[in-house]
């Protein structure tokens, strides 16, 4: 008969996080993020990353690896420095940043434009304005409230 041979304890301290096959995965996370900066992945397309440059932001330097450690490795874009890329399908992510103050002001200013619309939509309409029903049988609407 032989003997079985013992299994050894695999040394796992030095191993990375285990991330089981089925479990979520965080392709996109970003490393040392500052806590003073809003982060965001945006699509190369033209006109695009000059729309967000323009609005403030930065591209994140590529210190260390994004996202998973097995998932589309990010890469150096050619001809600017260091900046922090991400292949996804035929097109290129580009990870960009902004100071988390100007990106609280932008955020309040689309909040406060979205507000009034819907105080619009909502307040009854003007004399002859659009909003008016009138409804077969004599019964009038007009702003949401019933005539007769």
């Amino acid at each position: 008969m032989s003997k079985k041979p013992e299994l050894q304890h695999l040394d796992t301290s030095k191993r990375p996080e285990r991330i089981p096959i089925d479990g979520p995965r965080n392709i996109l996370s970003i490393p040392g993020q500052d806590p003073n900066f809003h982060y965001t992945w945006q699509f190369g397309d033209p006109g695009n990353l000059e729309r967000f440059l323009n609005a403030g932001y930065e591209f994140v330097a590529a210190e260390g690896n994004a996202g998973d450690a097995t998932i589309d490795k990010p890469s150096r874009l050619p001809g600017m420095g260091t900046a922090l890329t991400c292949v996804s399908g035929p097109k290129t992510l580009y990870a960009l940043r902004i100071r988390q103050e100007w990106y609280d002001e932008d955020f309040a200013k689309a909040e406060a434009q979205i507000d009034e619309q819907e105080r619009q939509a909502s307040t009854p309409s003007h004399e002859g304005g659009y909003g008016d029903v009138k409804k077969s049988g004599g019964t009038q609407f007009k702003g949401g409230h019933r005539l007769s």
